[in-house]
């Protein structure tokens, strides 16, 4: 049962790293992408640690290879991010959790990340990083809300359930 979970696991770490290392954009001190919201996929359908071991390790690899400064913060912001969602129901949005923790997830992001700003730099940094921040939070909710749409709708969740238990 094991193998199957980290299997999975590694197809997503795989996605998510590729993801944010294709559609990212350089911005500032970072970099603004929407991978956050596969992040938020993951969090709704693989079961714990999994889902927070992905959480970590997939935009982990990203920051290990691209901007290594952000490697300690983002393997510890991204799982808190995670851990808004639960993997309760047959469906992504099938709880009112998961259509509410894509909002507290970014804000999480947000906030985390400006005071990882202020660590790493200094405030005038972290403000001048505020509005790609807020930009990469928007954008990852607005995403998560079609991509999870669209597998509700295909019954993906439901089947990879199927699959790994």
């Amino acid at each position: 049962m094991h193998i199957k979970k980290v299997t999975l696991s590694a197809m997503f770490i795989a996605i998510i790293f590729v993801s944010i290392s294709v559609f990212s954009v350089p911005y500032g001190f970072g970099v603004i992408h929407f991978g956050d919201s596969l992040i938020y996929l993951v969090a709704t359908i693989l079961p714990f640690p999994f889902n927070i071991l992905v959480a970590a390790i997939g935009p982990g690899l990203f920051n290990l290879f691209y901007v290594p400064h952000w490697l300690p913060f983002t393997i510890v912001i991204k799982p808190i991010m995670a851990m808004c969602f639960t993997t309760a129901g047959s469906r992504i949005l099938g709880s009112k959790q998961n259509k509410i923790a894509p909002f507290l997830a970014g804000a999480i992001n947000t906030v985390l990340y400006f005071l990882g700003n202020i660590i790493l730099f200094d405030l005038s940094v972290a403000w001048s990083a505020l509005p790609g921040l807020l930009i990469q939070a928007a954008g990852s909710i607005v995403f998560f809300f079609i991509f999870a749409y669209a597998l509700d709708k295909s019954g993906v969740k439901k089947w990879i359930l199927f699959k790994i238990n």
